[in-house]
C-alpha cells in the first residue's frame, strides 16, 4: 500500500497524472490490497475496503466536478454508495457474526444518502429549506428518546 500511495504522489508531482486522479489511484490501492490479503477471508479485511471505497467516492465526485457542475447533496449520496458497498461486498457475508456487525454499514450509508437527498432536494426544486433548521434540534432529541428507549425497553432489567 505504502508503494501505490508514494508513486501516486510521486506522479501526481511530476504531472504525469492530474491531481484529480490521485483520490481514485488511492482508492484503488486499497481495493487491490483488500483483495491480495483475501477480501472476505477475514472480517478484520474491511479496514481496507472501506478506505478504498470512501477514497473512489470521493475522486469519482471530484472527477464529476470537473465535468458539470455537482451538488453538495450528491458528494453526500456518494459517500452513501461507498458504505452500501461495505455491506454488500464485505460484512453481510458473514453470517455468524451478530446482526450490528453484519449491518452496521447500513446505518451511516442510510443517514448520508438521507443528508445527501434532502440537500439536492434543496438544490434542485430551489426549496428553502427551513426545515433542515428545525431538524438541528429533532435530531437531538430523537437521539435521546433512543437512548431512553434502550435503557427501558421490556426484556432488558435496565443497566
Amino acid at each position: 500500500m505504502m508503494m501505490v500511495v508514494g508513486a501516486a504522489f510521486l506522479l501526481t508531482m511530476l504531472d504525469y497524472i492530474p491531481g484529480s486522479l490521485f483520490l481514485p489511484i488511492l482508492g484503488a490501492g486499497f481495493l487491490a490490497t483488500y483483495f491480495f490479503v483475501g477480501a472476505r477471508e477475514s472480517y478484520g479485511n474491511v479496514g481496507f475496503l472501506i478506505p478504498g471505497l470512501v477514497l473512489t467516492a470521493i475522486g469519482a465526485f471530484a472527477l464529476i466536478g470537473e465535468a458539470v457542475t455537482a451538488t453538495p447533496g450528491l458528494f453526500f449520496v456518494f459517500l452513501a454508495v461507498a458504505f452500501l458497498g461495505v455491506a454488500l461486498l464485505h460484512t453481510r457475508s458473514f453470517r455468524e457474526a451478530d446482526h450490528g456487525e453484519r449491518n452496521w454499514p447500513l446505518y451511516p450509508a442510510g443517514g448520508l444518502a438521507l443528508f445527501g437527498i434532502l440537500l439536492s432536494a434543496g438544490d434542485y426544486l430551489e426549496l428553502n429549506l427551513q426545515l433542515l433548521g428545525v431538524l438541528n434540534y429533532a435530531w437531538v432529541a430523537v437521539l435521546i428518546g433512543m437512548g431512553f428507549w434502550l435503557v427501558v425497553r421490556p426484556g432488558r432489567g435496565g443497566v
